[in-house]
């Protein structure tokens, strides 16, 4: 044993769900048959260990016990059809997540140093962006210009602007689902507006 593990900062719960978010997640997938669910219900057990992160303490070898138990009681609670309506992200509500997230990372991003890959990830897809959804969505979410304040300066109508913030997050979401890190953006927003 190489001693206790704290989860005292988001680091050390990054660190943990980098490591154990797969094997987590099929195990989840092998009771509830559902992918969207299964990573649903590990999420839930990463907000959880957060939130209880000033009582828990592990021993190295616990770790992965105390997650794979916690994932297991969360899908027997999942079966029940009562728990089901719970877990699943309405896909409105997974953008605003993103847009959230989006929004404080680009207006501050030294609160978000932990999470550099996934930083890395969201600027290389805006530099990907069309030049005017680019446009759009920076003076959007860098400058926190308003909809009406960026048609005006463009001289385009607003539903134009709309359109091109929502189409810039629905391929950010995709982008980020295809690599694997959507689940940490859920994870990272939840824990850091606690």
């Amino acid at each position: 044993m190489s001693g206790e593990i704290y989860v005292q900062d988001f680091a050390a719960l990054e660190t943990l769900f980098k490591r154990f978010y797969k094997p987590l997640r099929a195990y989840a997938f092998r009771f509830v048959n559902d992918k969207d669910l299964s990573e649903d219900i590990v999420q839930d057990v990463f907000y959880e260990l957060w939130k209880r992160r000033e009582s828990i303490r592990f021993e190295d070898e616990s770790v992965k016990s105390y997650l794979f138990k916690a994932v297991y009681t969360h899908a027997l609670n999942a079966l029940d059809k009562k728990q089901q309506d719970v877990y699943p992200l309405k896909p409105e509500r997974e953008t605003d997540i993103l847009d959230q997230y989006v929004s404080s990372y680009m207006q501050n991003s030294e609160q978000s140093l932990l999470l550099k890959e996934l930083e890395e990830e969201i600027m290389s897809y805006i530099n990907t962006l069309p030049p005017q959804c680019h446009k759009i969505f920076m003076l959007s979410r860098s400058y926190g210009l308003k909809n009406r304040e960026i048609a005006e300066q463009l001289n385009i109508s607003i539903k134009a602007v709309e359109k091109q913030i929502s189409k810039a997050l629905s391929g950010l979401k995709e982008y980020l689902i295809q690599r694997d890190l959507f689940p940490l953006l859920v994870l990272a927003v939840t824990c850091l507006s606690l």
